[in-house]
Order: C-alpha cells, then sequence, then structure tokens
C-alpha cells in the first residue's frame, strides 16, 4: 500500500460544534495531505490480518469516522472510502460489551466511534502536521516511532450518542488540545469551568462503560481508550503500515 503525498499548510481549527464550544488554541500546523491511498483495498487487507468490521458484531454502535471527511483538526481528508470502523476482535467483543452496559445503564444510548485502527502512515502524517512544543506534543499525538495502539488496531476514540440521536455534551469537541480535554483533572476543570457538573457526568458514564469491559483511559484525551498495553499490542498483534 503505497501513500502519494502533497503538502498543505492551513490554521489548527476545529470545524464541528458541540453544545458547548471549547475555547480556542493558538497552535498552528503544516498540513500534509494523503492522497490516493486505496482505503478499499484497506478494508481486505484489514480483514485479512484478522481486524473486524464493529458494527458486524454489534450494529448498534455508530461511526462516524472523523478522518474519512474534513470535519477533523487537520480539516482535510485522510482515509477516503474507509468508513468503517475495524478493530482487533478482542478489542471489538470488548467494545460490545461496553455497548451492552451502555445500554443497561441508559436505554436507547448509543456508543459512536470517531476512529479505530489507524495505519502507522497516517500516524505519522499527524505527528510532523503538528507544530507544537515536544512536552506537549506526545500528550495528543502518539511518536510512530513508538506506535500508536490505533496502528494495531486495540485503541479507539468515541463518545456517546442519546436515544434521540443526539450525542452527549462532552464539554469539548474531539482531537481538543487543551486542559479541558484530559481525564485526570476533572476539579481543576470543574473550578476553572472548563467543565460543567452535566459534563462532567456525561465523562465518567463513557468511562464507567469502557472500564467495566476492559479498556483504560489516557489522562489527555477523554475520548480515548486502549484494550491493552502498547508492548502486548506489539507481541500479539501485526502493525499496519
Amino acid at each position: 500500500m503505497k501513500f502519494l503525498l502533497a503538502i498543505t499548510p492551513l490554521l489548527l481549527c476545529s470545524c464541528w460544534s458541540q453544545p458547548k464550544e471549547g475555547k480556542k488554541t493558538n497552535a498552528t500546523a503544516t498540513i500534509t495531505k494523503v492522497e490516493g491511498i486505496d482505503t478499499c483495498a484497506m478494508e481486505k487487507q484489514l480483514t485479512s490480518m484478522g481486524l473486524v468490521n464493529i458494527q458486524e458484531i454489534n450494529p448498534m454502535i455508530q461511526v462516524e469516522l472523523r478522518y474519512a471527511d474534513t470535519n477533523n483538526f487537520l480539516h482535510i481528508t485522510l482515509y477516503d472510502c474507509l468508513e468503517k470502523a475495524f478493530l482487533q476482535k478482542e478489542a471489538a467483543l470488548k467494545l460490545d460489551s461496553a455497548q451492552s452496559i451502555l445500554s443497561r445503564l441508559k436505554p436507547g444510548y448509543r456508543l459512536y466511534i470517531w476512529d479505530a485502527v489507524r495505519p502507522k502512515a497516517i500516524q505519522q502524517r499527524m505527528w510532523d502536521s503538528l507544530k507544537m512544543p515536544l512536552d506537549q506534543k506526545f500528550r495528543y499525538v502518539s511518536n510512530p516511532k513508538n506506535h500508536s495502539l490505533h496502528n494495531y488496531g486495540a485503541a479507539v476514540d468515541l463518545t456517546i450518542q442519546d436515544s434521540a440521536g443526539k450525542l452527549l455534551d462532552m464539554g469539548t469537541d474531539f482531537d481538543y488540545f487543551g486542559p479541558a480535554s484530559n481525564t485526570n483533572r476533572d476539579s481543576f476543570n470543574l473550578a476553572n469551568k472548563n467543565l460543567n457538573l452535566t459534563q462532567l457526568a456525561n465523562r465518567r458514564l463513557l468511562r464507567k462503560c469502557m472500564y467495566k469491559a476492559g479498556f483504560r483511559a489516557i489522562s489527555s484525551e477523554w475520548w480515548h481508550f486502549n484494550s491493552c498495553g502498547r508492548e502486548t499490542a506489539k507481541k500479539k498483534y501485526q502493525l499496519l503500515e
């Protein structure tokens, strides 16, 4: 699978609305657009590697891959025709359990996926595009040299959709770079009015369902969950280049 690259500069910004809009960031990015990726062939490759389409495991789970459109912090389409969320089968079964837990707690509510497996080449473009100090950068985009769990199909980015089809207010957008996205600063974010009690309760609902299903969160992104550790993924799964 080859990637043809063309460079396009633009500002890092958000184009998706939440009930409460996050604070703007001053970070800028030089965007490298990935063109001509045969992502339909990628689906065949993913299946041959043992990954599964999550909606074949549980059709209740909703999918809107944000990198399959321009509605993301890069403002470019990275996945072309790939519109399905693929995960390792073990991770997909955990997500199926998370949906079952959510359905028991909140009938009619659905998990809503923004990203699942992600090729390493896309990870590299994200890393190269994000211009911010290194001590901040690694908190938001995994260094491709170390491999992201997304590159193994062992991580998922998601939120919750209510029974009326509306996404729950989590306080920030997906891929928001700032303290309001943190999962380990609830008291700080409440005290500084980055979050309100409803938004915090919504995040805790998501974490509860995912934790009970065997996922773990990271400190910098409320939407990101790992199904296993990085070393475990390297031993068990094949890297998607």
